[in-house]
């Protein structure tokens, strides 16, 4: 048993490890999203790989252990350890569930119902993921190779009957329709993640660094949610699609970059030319390019 003061100093350094944790949750909320984004590209870039070979066959015809297909399994696989990793070494979907679990821990989410349930769709993704991946693995292993020692009888006699009695064929093919049924699902379960990570956003306008994010994937924010960035920004700022600009802009101001600040001010002044706060900004932002050009002369 620990001592009564080690467990007193156990006991105070999780509390300081929450605080830190909870100091840069908008950090940490913004990781989310953007880790999402790069999961979500990497899975589509898999599914229109498995689509695109399903649509060059018939429904009927296509056979994922066919030879032909050899390269999509190991595609299939090659992705999919990228997005998950190992557990020496997770990769970017294991790494998105631990931040989840951290970001919404079980004893706090009956007060975080749409975090709880992020934590959940994102979990299944993972564990939908892994389940494909094996297999995968048992699809690209053993899968064409037992099929044909079954085929081509070149088992011994007794190895004949038992694989007959074990029906090979069909053990395989399950597998098979387990493939097609998990990449199925977890198209599903990334777009109904999608769905409820954009409902969340109007909850979440104060963060900074997520409404930068957000300006600076316009194309992203585009495909996954067919919105334009001043439709997106009019609802997470209550009709002031300009405010979402500003935001941004003083996102960009904190760091010193300067230009970027006022790409963002000026979008603000288009959607609503009387915007005091992009004006203000942008007489700022002029002030200190002007600032600066001199003192570059000056040391020229």
């Amino acid at each position: 048993m620990l001592p009564a003061c080690s467990l007193k100093n156990t006991s105070h350094g999780d509390e300081n490890r929450h605080d830190w944790f909870e100091q840069r949750r908008d950090f940490f909320i913004r990781q989310l999203f953007d880790d999402f984004f790069a999961i979500l590209r990497s899975f589509q870039t898999l599914y229109l790989l498995y689509l695109g070979s399903r649509e060059s066959e018939s429904a009927m015809e296509f056979d994922l252990l066919a030879e032909k297909n050899a390269g999509l399994r190991s595609q299939i696989w090659d992705r999919l350890t990228m997005m998950v990793g190992t557990e020496l070494n997770k990769g970017p979907l294991w790494q998105l569930k631990d931040l989840c679990h951290r970001l919404w821990p079980e004893e706090e989410q009956r007060a975080q119902f749409e975090g709880s349930l992020i934590d959940w769709f994102i979990g299944s993704i993972f564990h939908e993921a892994m389940k494909l991946k094996e297999n995968i693995y048992i699809l690209g292993s053993y899968g064409p190779t037992a099929l044909k020692r079954r085929d081509s009888g070149s088992l011994g006699g007794g190895a004949q009957n038992l694989a007959h009695v074990l029906d090979v064929s069909t053990l395989v093919r399950r597998v098979v329709l387990d493939v097609h049924s998990q990449l199925n699902q977890l198209a599903f379960l990334f777009g109904r993640t999608s769905y409820l990570l954009r409902t969340m956003l109007p909850g979440l306008s104060a963060n900074v660094l997520l409404v930068r994010l957000l300006a600076e994937r316009e194309q992203m924010v585009f495909d996954l949610w067919s919105e334009e960035r001043e439709a997106l920004f009019s609802d997470m700022f209550s009709g002031r699609p300009e405010q979402g600009f500003c935001v941004a802009g003083k996102g960009y101001l904190s760091g010193q970059w300067l230009p970027q600040a006022r790409m963002m001010y000026e979008h603000a002044l288009r959607i609503d030319e009387h915007c005091q706060e992009a004006r203000r900004q942008l007489i700022s932002i002029a002030d200190k390019t002007r600032h600066m050009d001199g003192m570059g002369e000056m040391d020229a």
